[in-house]
């Protein structure tokens, strides 16, 4: 037996929003692979307080 091909009609609207939201699935994938880096989330965690305590060179300083 021989797997049958079909064919199946979508809306261009349809077929917009699976594609969004497959972009936005991959984001959210992204983002769960960085948490699960600690030297990422140090780092981030770091220049997240820097930026707090604005200890940063200002665009116009450099």
């Amino acid at each position: 037996m021989g797997m049958e091909t079909k064919t199946v009609t979508i809306s261009r609207e349809a077929f917009e929003d699976l594609v969004r939201i497959k972009e936005e699935f991959d984001v959210v994938m992204e983002s769960l692979k960085l948490m699960e880096n600690k030297e990422f989330m140090e780092s981030y965690k770091k220049a997240k307080e820097e930026i707090k305590n604005r200890e940063f060179v200002d665009w116009n300083e450099l």
